[in-house]
């Protein structure tokens, strides 16, 4: 499950907040969010010195300090927020019309393993979500942290998955993340549809689907992070998110321990 923690520096001094997860099999400081008062130089020394390993995830300022001290960018993000209460979706989108052989379930009621299919053709090698290709198993690891809600907090129950027959041919998970919008609550962590011609449009449909039921819920709010260059992006925006910001992921590089504190 994922914890708030505090980033301090070496005399105790707290300089940031953020949530602590697990991505790509590795310790994940997600929504790093420098506390009021606290210079970035502070906030990126600290960093180097206590989260080497691992991903983390800020604003572009701090992220793009953090690759000029030699960090590595992982990914460059936009944050797309949606207020459900001031602007409800249509309430059809709940509870889609599917053509004949299609069905719509909670994506609990589903394994990781049986959405790996669609997710690998839907990012396929070179896909902005999947730049460098990875394997099956690996797919079905990330695919695992999210229903089992390892990396973002609870899967919620608005979460969907579309069916030809048995087999998952899109999906949207939603996980109930820590903290406040944009950057918190309700959280679109994955949205995909298998790339068969045949299935276009499901991803939206997907979207539009987990969308409703969470207004239907009683949801607030609903946010997620597009990757820069990823073409859904467009989807997003018209089908009602707002961009709120811009984030940067960086891998911090592990300190040398003749040069460790």
């Amino acid at each position: 499950m994922t914890a708030r923690r505090v980033l301090r520096d070496g005399d105790g001094r707290a300089l940031a907040e953020y949530v602590e997860g697990v991505r790509s099999g590795r310790p994940w400081a997600d929504a790093l969010t420098v506390l009021e008062g606290t210079g970035i130089d502070a906030v990126v020394e600290a960093v180097r010195a206590r989260l080497g390993g691992w991903l983390v995830s800020s604003s572009d300022e701090i992220g793009l300090r953090l690759v000029a001290d030699g960090a590595i960018k992982f990914r460059h993000a936009h944050v797309y927020t949606w207020d459900l209460s001031a602007s409800p979706p249509d309430g059809a989108w709940a509870e889609p019309k599917l053509v004949d052989g299609l069905t719509l379930v909670p994506a609990h009621e589903r394994e990781p393993a049986d959405l790996v299919g669609a997710w690998m053709t839907a990012y396929r090698p070179g896909h902005p979500d999947n730049p460098n290709g990875v394997t099956r198993e690996t797919a079905r690891e990330q695919l695992a942290t999210l229903i089992n809600g390892i990396s973002l907090g609870p899967l919620l129950p608005c979460s969907v998955v579309i069916q030809d027959g048995a087999r998952p041919v899109a999906a949207c998970l939603v996980n109930g993340r820590q903290g406040e919008p944009p950057l918190g609550g309700p959280w679109i962590a994955e949205v995909f549809r298998d790339a068969d011609p045949a299935y276009a449009g499901l991803g939206t449909v997907a979207l539009k689907a987990a969308v409703g039921r969470a207004a239907r819920d009683g949801l607030a709010s609903v946010g997620l992070a597009v990757t820069e260059g990823n073409p859904a992006r467009a989807t997003y925006e018209k089908a009602g998110f707002v961009h709120a910001e811009s984030s940067t992921t960086v891998l911090i590089p592990e300190r040398r321990r003749d040069s460790a504190e």
